[in-house]
């Protein structure tokens, strides 16, 4: 590692970053289905993904995708009986036969970690990055235009993405950053990066995967004003570098992406919360998912009559 920070003020690019993806939850709890010694929670969850498109001054959404998600335990969870669950199966059919804007998903007992409800949330959240890697394919970019996802690069798939970088507003805080061989925290490193400069280009020392393996990253620290704790107004930057390798002109280009990144901290979007960390365009495409959302009540009511319907509703298979 030949730099422990760099600045990247200044730098001069030309305009990659053209598209920005993001993807956002919301979920409300209906109460529990309870069927002899056995009960799940029932939660109805609307799904949004949301791609802006950056041209000059100006930004504007161009792609979203909705789903209103119900996830259920699958019978070999031991959560739920096989009547219930066939009687889901059949709802579940009749959804995808009509094209319904409304999805059945099933957790497997290998999906279980923890109590039921997380479980079913982490369902909810990885149906989410599939969309997102959906959208992401769809994106309709031509040759040297990128595009910028909200949050890490966390999956396979997402390596598959040709001019992809990950750009995270909040991250780990756990890792030890080796700089010449000798070892320090992240908040301690990140202590002395200033604002317009990025840390030293560092990937997993033994990854466990393959995306771990192709997978480079860097922190940036964008924002320093008012004055903030150690890793206030940072991002974390994932990007694609086959087995880790770095050369000079991957050098060259993270520089450049680094300071065009480092360029649209401005306009200013205090006071949001996280808003130093935040990049315009991803605050752009999360207020256009959010005025499509539907109400509270109206999500709940959704909800409820799933939970209606499960009570209600024979299986074709009894």
């Amino acid at each position: 590692m030949s730099q422990a920070k760099k600045s990247i003020a200044g730098i001069s690019h030309e305009e990659r970053l053209k598209f920005f993806l993001d993807g956002s939850i919301r979920t409300k709890y209906v109460g529990e289905y309870i069927e002899s010694n056995m009960s799940f929670p029932v939660i109805v969850s609307e799904i949004a993904v949301a791609v802006v498109q950056k041209a000059e001054r100006s930004l504007m959404p161009i792609q979203l995708e909705k789903k209103i998600i119900f996830v259920f335990p699958h019978k070999d969870s031991g959560l739920i009986s096989d009547s219930t669950y066939d009687r889901l199966q059949d709802m579940q059919s009749g959804l995808q036969s009509s094209n319904s804007f409304s999805q059945i998903r099933f957790l497997s007992r290998t999906e279980v970690k923890g109590d039921a409800r997380t479980s079913l949330l982490g369902k909810v959240r990885s149906i989410m990055h599939e969309m997102e890697h959906e959208v992401a394919q769809k994106s309709p970019r031509l040759s040297g235009q990128w595009l910028v996802m909200d949050g890490a690069i966390r999956k396979q798939e997402f390596i598959g993405l040709e001019n992809t970088i990950g750009l995270a507003k909040s991250f780990s805080r756990k890792p030890f950053i080796s700089i010449n061989g000798s070892p320090m925290t992240l908040s301690a490193y990140m202590r002395n990066i200033k604002e317009g400069e990025r840390s030293a280009v560092l990937r997993k020392e033994s990854p466990t995967d393959q995306v771990s393996k192709d997978i480079i990253f860097w922190y940036e620290r964008i924002r320093t004003f008012p004055p903030m704790e150690p890793l206030g107004g940072i991002v974390k930057i994932d990007m694609k570098a086959p087995d880790g390798n770095v050369k000079q002109e991957t050098v060259e280009l993270i520089d450049e992406i680094s300071s065009e990144i480092y360029d649209m901290r401005l306009p200013s979007i205090y006071p949001w919360p996280r808003w130093p960390s935040y990049v315009y365009p991803i605050r752009i495409a999360e207020m256009y998912m959010s005025s499509t959302f539907l109400g509270e009540f109206v999500l709940r009511q959704i909800g409820e009559e799933m939970k209606n319907e499960i009570e209600t509703t024979p299986s074709k298979k009894a």
